[in-house]
């Protein structure tokens, strides 16, 4: 029992603190890659696109760390790769737009936002509803008093044969709200699961077995730097 309270608790941070992250990662992926491709045939877009990467590593990091406590294990951290020694700060500026990783977290600020969107909206919703079911005779009162004719559950109670009594009605919310308690677990499980395996495929796919170390990288890679560089450096 305390297992699942424990992995509740995981699951729920998780869902409700992924939106913060999701928000500005989606606003910079499509600002950034909008702006760098549209600009990108006047060389304008090529450095725009390079800090756009940049910018997305520490939010696929921030991403990348809250996965470990719904997974139950460590994430694979990626290997950015680096530009050559002695490189020019231009060059090294320019070293994300060859890298596999960045891009993948670009694709994951695009994708992940609208699954951010609905784990959210779903565990906030569930709790709120799940605890206000239980706690419904301490408040349902107020209600009565305000409205004069209830919040409409007398209309269910009656439709049960229960009747409209105020214990008919706090009853028939309570045992809802027992009921939402016992699926919020696995609610909030199978949205959580769902976005950080996403995640994961697209934040710690590429494992130090799928990629070289440090500045090693391809001739062709290397040669599409260079030109870029001499291209920006000539403007």
């Amino acid at each position: 029992m305390n297992k699942i309270f424990k992995q509740l608790g995981a699951d729920s941070a998780y869902l409700l603190s992924a939106f913060p992250i999701a928000l500005p990662a989606f606003v910079i992926t499509v600002a950034g890659f909008s702006a760098g491709i549209g600009t990108a045939v006047v060389w304008v877009g090529v450095p725009i696109l390079a800090a756009t990467l940049l910018a997305m590593r520490g939010l696929a990091a921030a991403g990348r760390f809250q996965l470990e406590s719904v997974l139950g294990g460590p994430v694979v951290q990626p290997r950015y790769r680096r530009a050559p020694e002695g490189a020019s700060a231009l060059r090294r500026f320019l070293t994300p737009l060859t890298d596999g990783q960045s891009w993948l977290n670009l694709l994951w600020g695009l994708v992940n936002f609208p699954l951010a969107i609905a784990g959210f909206a779903v565990a906030l919703s569930w709790w709120a509803a799940t605890v206000a079911s239980l706690v419904y005779p301490l408040y349902a009162w107020a209600i009565r008093r305000a409205s004069g004719d209830g919040d409409g559950l007398e209309y269910a109670t009656r439709w049960l044969g229960w009747g409209d009594s105020y214990l008919a009605v706090s009853a028939l919310a309570v045992l809802g709200g027992l009921v939402m308690a016992l699926l919020l677990p696995l609610v909030l499980r199978g949205f959580a699961l769902t976005q950080a395996g996403l995640s994961r495929g697209l934040l710690a796919s590429l494992t130090e077995a799928d990629r070289p170390h440090g500045p090693v990288r391809s001739a062709a890679a290397d040669a599409e730097v260079t030109r870029v560089q001499e291209r920006l450096s000539a403007a």
